[in-house]
């Protein structure tokens, strides 16, 4: 009884043992680890991995050369990278200028008031800066002994001149007139009016207080005399300025001043008016920076009716620049790569070429560009930053494939590669017969233990 329990044990034992083998011997040959399943000796599918064919398997397939720094992306790689491809159009960009200015009064509005001859001040009818004022209102008015001198010459020119005229005698009424007529050229020089003069025709009465009156519509800016004090001839007595047509000074940056140009229309906005546009246009550029700000001053001109805009406002500006048709790419086409932009050009079949271009100040969101690529061709419009990625990398290859020691690397991944391969048949190959060794041996010893 105890032996035949001994016996039933070593059976179990040894199918145990041989079921392992067979296990292990099982899953080496399917090399569930590595994704490779062998069919035959020396031969293997790999089940994982796609292999993706090179830029130069593709090239050489087609018959085609690629250029230097040219590059080949395939399909899966552009989804990777999200590759667009587009076109360079030609196109009219529509740039808009942005800035603020300053509302001013308008220079050729702008009055001094003025006598051509010295007195005192007697009354001042507008005194406080900011009066509004009518064309022929007076503003104030003076005495001189010039001026006084002067009407009493006229006055004794038109009284020899009336009696000559009613005398019997022709003699002398030339003179007289002559006389007269240089008088009141004198009178109105000094400023006095027609009806001023028919006043000292008609009442005989020298005029001591000359009212002087406004030039124009506006409003009192400012003044230089007082009430009783002395002024000289051509000494400048009081300013006035027209608000029916302002100034506004803006700002312009110097890469944007090749595009302003004199009389493009112009948008304002003023928080005074919130909702409201103000139409003006671009009047005058100044041939010269402002200072240390690096910027030009560009002078609009406003058509103020209703005098709402004020001097002093300060304004949001746009400046619609339109260009002619011009070669423009998407802004995401463009790399900026410090001296020179960047733009890939599609060839087809994955073929992508680096073209630098010269382009302008952008648009919006196009860039015009004046060399390098041409309307129409087709252009990588997005993921232009990952396709340079790439190349460089490439470049970087290339160049240290061509380095003292590199060469020689390269030949012994070659040659590992090709040893790695033969080694992995040959092994796959000897597996195969040790294994059926192994079936032979262990048989062989099971049977000699039975």
């Amino acid at each position: 009884m105890k032996t035949y329990n001994a016996k039933n044990i070593l059976i179990f034992l040894f199918a145990f043992i041989l079921g392992g083998i067979v296990t292990v011997i099982f899953f080496k040959n399917i090399n569930i680890f590595t994704g490779q399943k062998q069919i035959s000796a020396g031969k293997s599918v790999n089940t994982k991995l796609k292999i993706e064919p090179t830029a130069k398997d593709v090239l050489s397939h087609s018959g085609a050369h690629m250029a230097k720094g040219a590059i080949i992306v395939s399909t899966v790689q552009r989804q990777l990278y999200g590759i667009k491809v587009g076109k360079a159009k030609l196109m009219n960009l529509t740039r808009k200028i942005k800035t603020i200015g300053e509302v001013a009064y308008s220079v050729p509005l702008e009055r001094t008031v003025t006598l051509k001859y010295g007195g005192y001040v007697k009354n001042l009818f507008i005194n406080k800066p900011g009066m509004g004022v009518y064309k022929g209102e007076p503003i104030f008015t003076v005495y001189s002994p010039e001026l006084v001198n002067s009407e009493k010459d006229f006055m004794l020119a038109y009284e020899n001149y009336i009696k000559l005229k009613k005398s019997n005698f022709n003699f002398g009424i030339k003179e007289a007139k002559a006389f007269l007529n240089s008088s009141v050229f004198r009178l109105k020089q000094f400023g006095i009016t027609n009806s001023q003069l028919n006043l000292l025709k008609t009442g005989r009465l020298i005029l001591t207080n000359t009212t002087v009156y406004s030039p124009i519509n506006g409003v009192f800016l400012k003044k230089s005399i007082f009430s009783g004090s002395y002024f000289n001839a051509g000494q400048p007595l009081y300013k006035l300025a027209g608000l029916n047509r302002v100034w506004m000074n803006i700002w312009v940056y110097e890469k944007d001043m090749p595009f302003v140009k004199t009389g493009e229309a112009v948008r304002v906005r003023f928080n005074a008016y919130p909702g409201r546009v103000f139409y003006g246009r671009v009047s005058f550029i100044y041939p010269y920076l402002a200072g240390k700000k690096r910027v030009d001053e560009v002078r609009l001109v406003f058509n103020n009716p209703n005098g709402e805009i004020k001097p002093g406002m300060y304004g949001n500006a746009e400046i619609m620049v339109k260009s002619e048709k011009v070669v423009a790419v998407p802004a995401s086409a463009v790399l900026i790569t410090g001296a020179k932009p960047l733009i890939f050009v599609y060839k087809g079949k994955g073929y992508f070429m680096p073209e630098y271009v010269v382009i302008g100040t952008r648009y919006g969101n196009y860039y015009p560009v004046i060399s390098g690529v041409k309307g129409g061709e087709r252009i990588v419009v997005s993921g232009t930053f990952l396709m340079s990625s790439d190349s460089n990398l490439s470049q970087t290859a290339g160049s240290m494939a061509g380095m003292p020691g590199m060469a020689g690397m390269s030949n012994n991944s070659n040659l590992s590669q090709k040893a790695s391969s033969t080694a992995g048949t040959q092994g796959i190959a000897g597996m195969s017969n040790n294994s059926s060794q192994r079936k032979k041996t262990s048989s062989m010893a099971g049977m000699s233990g039975m």
